[in-house]
């Protein structure tokens, strides 16, 4: 069996052929993960605009921006056991679990119900990050996820953007959120099509188990390659207003970051196995970081967050394919891990910025992304000479 093919057994398990099954992932996949980045992109916005509302500084709503990875690390203890049920009943439950919480966070007046409503959004989202590199295993899996994020980054263009206008126009930043909602009732329908049994193998899976040294190596570029992505998902709008801008007019100039992602997982495709995607992407990451911190004026700021998510875009779908092509991983396993390395980076790279910048400030807490940066090379290095 050539590495990529189902098993036999997978053609019958839910009545459909491999290549029916594949097709009709296509589509849910996609929606779902397109929310997932409307719902990333509006971190940031959600989390400048609740502070003003409460009248607290944006960094002790810190918790909030790293919702999305709670809901990671809990997708990612329970995810073996999730998988079992079968990655349409997954993509389902997370779906109505985004859309509520979406609701919520839209129009239910409260800290409390906000509170809630970003927790469940965080849970949500986080089961789709789950179920969807099952769903893209195959050989040219780094290209499939890469082009799945590509779709979510180009729709999360929209979400600083359309919460800014609604924020400037008096109806409430949060309202558009309920699109969210209303594609969950679409991506309900859409996956009832999906496979019902247990992932099939990207690769053959031997009886030896992975070797963990390798798997942990692999799983610590996948938290770096995160960490950075969202150190400005979530602080590039409060950047943005320290460097002079009100938060609506922020969260327009700060889809600057998501505009790049688009590009970069757009172009990816094409660019990955021809260049070294995360040698170049690294150094245009910490390219634009070194500008965002250094930088006075917004547009600078701005122009800097444009470069470093053309330089993030394809690191996290590189990353996370070659975690889940770990010969001997268990496909269901590597889904949880790959959940696991978000979650872990979600939760500590926003928090540790945070931290930092109530010690020194925003700007200066920006220098974080380098380090891992640095620390993403030095693991791709090794993977590729693992001898010396």
């Amino acid at each position: 069996m050539e590495t990529g093919q189902l098993p036999p057994s997978a053609a019958d398990r839910d009545g459909l052929p491999p290549t029916r099954r594949r097709v009709s992932a296509d589509l849910p996949v996609a929606l779902g993960m397109a929310n997932v980045g409307f719902y990333a992109a509006s971190i940031g916005v959600v989390l400048v605009v609740l502070a003003d509302d409460l009248g607290i500084p944006p960094e002790q709503l810190s918790w909030l921006g790293s919702a999305f990875g709670y809901g990671l690390i809990v997708m990612a203890i329970a995810g073996p056991a999730l998988l079992r049920l079968g990655q349409g009943r997954v993509l389902t439950g997370s779906a109505v679990v985004l859309g509520t919480g979406s609701l919520l966070l839209a129009v239910v007046p409260g800290a409390a119900a906000a509170y809630a409503g970003a927790l469940l959004q965080g849970l949500g989202a986080a089961g789709m990050v789950l179920v969807a590199p099952g769903l893209l295993l195959g050989p040219d899996a780094a290209i499939k996820l890469t082009r799945v994020n590509g779709v979510a980054s180009v729709v999360a263009v929209s979400a600083p953007i359309l919460l800014g206008l609604a924020a400037m126009a008096g109806i409430g930043a949060r309202v558009p959120l309920l699109l969210i909602t209303a594609s969950m009732v679409v991506l309900i329908v859409a996956s009832r099509a999906l496979p019902r049994g247990r992932p099939p193998a990207a690769v053959p899976v031997s009886r030896n188990a992975a070797p963990w040294r390798l798997v942990l190596r692999r799983w610590l570029a996948v938290v770096c390659s995160v960490s950075v992505e969202f150190a400005f998902v979530v602080w590039g709008i409060a950047r943005l207003t320290a460097a002079g801008l009100d938060p609506g007019t922020a969260a327009i100039v700060g889809a600057s970051f998501q505009v790049g992602m688009a590009l970069g997982r757009l172009a990816g495709p094409r660019l990955i196995g021809r260049l070294p995607m995360v040698l170049v992407g690294s150094l245009l990451a910490a390219g634009g970081t070194l500008l965002v911190v250094l930088a006075s004026a917004w547009p600078l700021v701005g122009l800097g967050q444009l470069l470093a998510g053309v330089g993030v875009a394809t690191l996290y779908p590189i990353t996370l394919a070659g975690l889940m092509a770990t010969p001997g991983l268990r496909p269901e396993l590597g889904a949880s891990l790959g959940a696991l390395a978000s979650g872990t980076a979600i939760t500590l790279a926003p928090t540790t910025l945070a931290a930092l910048a109530l010690v020194v400030d925003l700007r200066v807490a920006f220098l974080v992304p380098l380090p891992v940066l640095a620390l993403l090379l030095l693991l791709h290095f090794e993977r590729r000479h693992p001898g010396k």
